[in-house]
This record gives C-alpha cells, structure tokens and sequence, in this order.
C-alpha cells in the first residue's frame, strides 16, 4: 500500500531489559570505568613500589592524584570525541597507535602540570616509569575487552539499542534491513514504504504525517531515508516532515557513497561538496611525521655509526662486492628513489626481473644470514628518511619490478604508495614480511598497508616503532 508503516511486533522492539543502559550512559559509564581502573593502577603500583624500595606505602594520596590527573586528560581526549559510543566501539576506531598517542600526551601533559607547579621532586621516576608501562597496558586491554565484549552486552540486553525507522521504496526495504543489521546498536522498528515516483502532493504529505505519528509513538530515535526516493523535492518534504521529531535523521549513503566510511559535507564557499576521501595525512599531519623522521634518522646515524663501520667490515671480510646493496624501488606517488641497504647477498639484482629471497637461500651470504634475521641489513635505509624519500613507518617498498607484477593482480596495489613507504610497517609488526610468492600472500600484506594508511598519525608510529623492537611477529620470516 502506498505510503504504508510497517511496525515490528512489540516483543521484538523491546529486546533489552528496562535497566539497560543508553547509548550515552554507556559512554558514562565506560568512561568513568576507564578513569577508575587507571587511579587504581597509579595507587597500586604506587604501593608495590614503594614497599619494595621502602618498605613503607608512601602517599596514597599522591598517587591517586597523578593517576586521577592522567585519567582524566586521557579519558577526555576519547569522551568529547565520542569514542566512548557504542559503534565507536564496535568499529574499532580506537586503534593501539590512537591510544598510544593520546597516553603520551596526557603523560606530556601532566609531566608540564608537575613542573609549573614544582611537584615533580614528590614523585619517584621509577614509578612514574612503572605506572606509565602499567597504565598503558591496562588502558590496552580495557579497550580490547569493549571491543570484543560490546556485541555481547548488547545481545544480553545491558545496553539498549537505539530504535530505528527506515523510510524507503517497497525495493530497497529489504537490502537496507540487510545492511543495517549488521549495526548491532540499534534495532528496526519500522518501515515506511514510500513509491519510486512521486505521486500527488496532499497524498504524499498524508503518508509522511502518519509516518510521525507512528515515530512518536514508538519512541523513534534515529529515521533512515533513502537516497533512492526520486526528486529533491520528495526528499525534502521527507526531511521537512521528520524535522519535527526529536530524532537523528540520516539519508542513506548506498551503492558508491556506500563504500567510503569517512564521506563528508565540505564547503567551497558558497558551493556544498560531498568529499569522499580526503589525503592520508592532513598538512600538519604530513610536517609533523617528517620532522619526526628528520629528528630520529639524524640521531640514530649519529648513534649507530660505529656499528655502521664494524658490520662494513664483517661484510668486506665475508665476501666480494661492495658493502652497500642499492636497488631501484617506487615511493611516494610512484616516484622511484634507489634504496640503501647493506649487502647480504652475492647477487646484486636490479633489473625486469628480480627473485626473492627465500628460507636458505644459497645467495645470501654468512654475515648476510645473521643482517637479515635481525634486520640490521635495513639500517642505511635511514639515509632514504634523511633524503625525505622513505618514512620510519610505512608500507615496505618493493622492487619495480615486483611493483609491475603485482599491480596487475591486486586492485587497491598502487593505493600502497599513497604515503611514503617505511622501513618497518604495519604489515611486517604483524608478520608479513619476507618472501611473498603468491597472490593471496602479497593482498594480506597490502590490506595491512592500506590499513596503516587509513589510519596514520604519529600515535600510530611510535605503536608500530614499538612493536618492532619488542614484538617477536615482526621477524617472522626474515631470511
């Protein structure tokens, strides 16, 4: 029937206890949760170390003002945000690097309070060291159990999904029911069934005010309209006769809107845009990562030149050929650079076609086996970062001539070269380094690089720089 509601049985609108909490007090309550367990692990690390060093407590309070000061600066970098919320959560948009980033500030944070204030002598560094570890941890696996444990909570009715009405043609009923179940914090409770074209006016207009009368009945917080209904006009008075509800009105995003998370409203004077994507680092992103690798490279080619001159020589001694491998590899937007790195091999291949070291293979030398296996043979790539041709973090960059083969196999291949490439990533901290000879080897690998890219910052960097001195993921593979 033209215009008709279609209302959900009142069983399955219910679907969660009357005690279950809101959307926003789930965010309260997560964030308080958050907030408690890093007082209490400043006030017990507080206690253990001073107990061990002194045997005597020390000052509680203390030590719940320092932890009560980082919670807060952490937790409401999140809270205002809004990444405490529920989808937030289920997306996972709070990724290791962010939260790394955001513990680090609020440490700078509070390490700034402590000296304009001239407290920092009350407080011991080997705590503060201790509690930084600890409360980075516990902050860690907080936000891995809201991640994992959010479906749950929702299907056991503790958090209240938020009721959902969708406004569509009979055709694209279905397919959006499809889509949306899969958000799991919130529940359909009807369907409004509008025609493909147009019809009179007054009719239009009488299905729309029996719709809101049915939403303010049902206690309707969110309203989904197609973007199929035809004419700005019959979706204008769509919006028009819901903008009387206290609701969140959303307009579909389907087919090719569909497939970019992060599309926005963007102005250009007077002109309004749809922005799909935007670049994967923003201009203060992009100056903020580059003097960070300037500063690092610089102080680690100063620091690790004796080593650099005792591996020179370990290599001269084992083999003929020069101390240096250098080899042509594509960077940022496709502009090729010669990559630096110590030679491990006897072969030096550079050309159309290049084959990949595999496990004992018979070109890599002695001293080249051991370079490898602790990726020293990657340190003159620091020299690259120097140059501004390669990043510390970033997608590895592979020989041209590997470049060429795959992207002809994998779609979103060249999307890689998006940002600069690193000499560690994210693919190689979760063990995807090494050999890739086939095609489903080489797309996990670039699904992690394309992940890394979504989601960049200089948080995420100093994770990932993290990750390759401790984690033992990433050398996997190394020979």
């Amino acid at each position: 029937m033209f215009g008709s509601v279609h209302q959900l049985s009142s069983r399955n609108v219910v679907g969660f206890s009357r005690f279950a909490l809101t959307h926003s007090s789930f965010s309260g309550a997560a964030f308080i949760i958050e907030l408690t367990s890093i007082v209490a692990v400043a006030i017990a690390t507080g206690l253990a170390y001073h107990y061990a060093v002194y045997g005597a407590p020390g000052s509680i309070e203390n030590y719940a003002a320092v932890g009560s000061l980082t919670g807060l600066a952490y937790g409401l970098a999140f809270f205002i945000r809004d990444e405490y919320g529920i989808e937030s959560l289920l997306e996972g948009r709070r990724s290791p690097g962010r939260l790394f980033l955001v513990w680090n500030l609020a440490f700078v944070g509070i390490a700034v309070i402590g000296f304009l204030t001239k407290s920092t002598q009350l407080f011991s560094r080997a705590w503060l060291v201790l509690f930084y570890i600890s409360g980075f941890a516990t902050a860690i696996m907080l936000n891995a159990a809201l991640n994992r444990g959010m479906g749950r909570l929702i299907a056991w009715g503790w958090v209240r999904r938020r009721k959902l009405m969708i406004v569509a043609t009979d055709r694209d009923i279905a397919s959006m029911e499809r889509e949306i179940e899969s958000a799991a914090g919130f529940l359909i409770v009807a369907r409004v069934a509008l025609p493909h074209v147009a019809h009179d006016a007054t009719e239009i207009d009488s299905a729309l005010h029996a719709a809101v009368g049915n939403a303010r009945a049902l206690g309707i917080e969110d309203i989904i309209i197609s973007d199929s209904l035809a004419g700005p006009d019959f979706l204008e008075r769509s919006v028009n006769a819901f903008s009387v509800l206290p609701v969140a009105i959303h307009l579909s995003a389907g087919g090719l809107l569909g497939r970019f998370k992060d599309a926005r409203i963007a102005r250009f004077g007077q002109a309004a845009a749809l922005s799909l994507t935007r670049a994967p680092l923003s201009q203060f992103e992009a100056t903020a990562k580059r003097w960070f690798d300037v500063l690092v490279s610089a102080i680690a080619l100063i620091l690790l030149s004796p080593l650099f001159v005792a591996v020179a020589v370990l290599i001269k001694f084992d083999s003929r050929g020069p101390v240096f491998f250098r080899q042509r590899r594509r960077g940022y937007n496709l502009a090729e650079f010669q990559i630096w790195k110590f030679r491990t091999m006897t072969t030096l291949d550079d050309g159309d076609t290049v084959q990949q070291a595999t496990e004992n293979d018979q070109r890599v030398t002695g001293i080249g086996r051991l370079l490898r296996r602790t990726s020293l043979d990657e340190l003159p790539q620091l020299l690259n970062v120097l140059r501004g041709e390669m990043s510390l973090v970033g997608p590895r960059p592979h020989a041209v001539a590997h470049d060429r083969f795959f992207e002809k196999r994998i779609a979103d291949y060249p999307r890689r070269l998006n940002v600069k490439p690193g000499i560690t990533g994210w693919a190689q901290v979760n063990g995807f380094r090494g050999a890739t000879d086939t095609d489903e080897a080489m797309r996990r690998r670039v699904d992690h690089d394309l992940y890394y890219i979504d989601n960049c910052s200089v948080g995420f960097d100093l994770y990932i720089i993290l990750l390759t001195l401790i984690s033992p993921k990433a050398s996997r593979n190394a020979f």
